[in-house]
C-alpha cells in the first residue's frame, strides 16, 4: 500500500498516457521486433528514442503541450482513416468510375459505361475524353 501511495504522489500533476503514447510504444515494439532480424544500430537507437519520448510524455508536467500533440496525432489518424474509407468505397462501387479532370484535378464520379466518352467537368467547364474499360 505504501508503494502505491508513493506512486500516486509521484504521478500527481503529471500528464499520464494517451493515444499518442500508446502508438509510440506499439511502434517501438514493432521496430524492435523488426530489428531482431535486421540487427541495425540505427534502428535500435530509433527504438530507444521512441521509448524515451513516450516516457517523457507520460511524466511531463506540461499537460497543455501534450494535449496539443495528441490532438494533432488524432487529426492525422482521422485523416488517414477517412482517406482509406474513401478508397474502399470507390473500389467497391461497381456502378461508377472515378476520373480526375485534367484541368482542375477535381474527381468526377461517372457512370460505368464501357468505351470512350466525352464529359464536361462541372467545376471548370472543360470538356475531355474518358476511356472506361471493363
Amino acid at each position: 500500500m505504501n508503494f502505491r501511495y508513493r506512486l500516486m504522489q509521484f504521478m500527481y500533476g503529471r500528464y499520464g498516457t494517451d493515444e499518442l503514447t500508446y502508438a509510440l510504444f506499439i511502434f517501438a515494439a514493432i521496430l524492435s521486433f523488426v530489428n531482431v532480424f535486421l540487427r541495425s544500430l540505427i534502428l535500435q537507437l530509433i527504438v530507444y528514442a521512441l521509448v524515451i519520448y513516450a516516457l517523457f510524455r507520460v511524466l511531463s508536467r506540461n499537460p497543455e503541450a501534450r494535449r496539443r500533440e495528441n490532438r494533432f496525432f488524432k487529426e492525422k489518424v482521422r485523416f488517414v482513416k477517412k482517406q482509406k474509407e474513401i478508397y474502399e468505397n470507390r473500389k467497391n462501387d461497381k456502378l461508377h468510375v472515378y476520373k480526375k479532370c485534367p484541368d482542375c484535378k477535381a474527381v468526377l464520379r461517372l457512370p460505368h459505361r464501357i468505351g470512350t466518352h466525352t464529359t464536361v467537368c462541372p467545376r471548370c467547364g472543360k470538356e475531355f475524353k474518358v476511356k472506361v474499360r471493363k
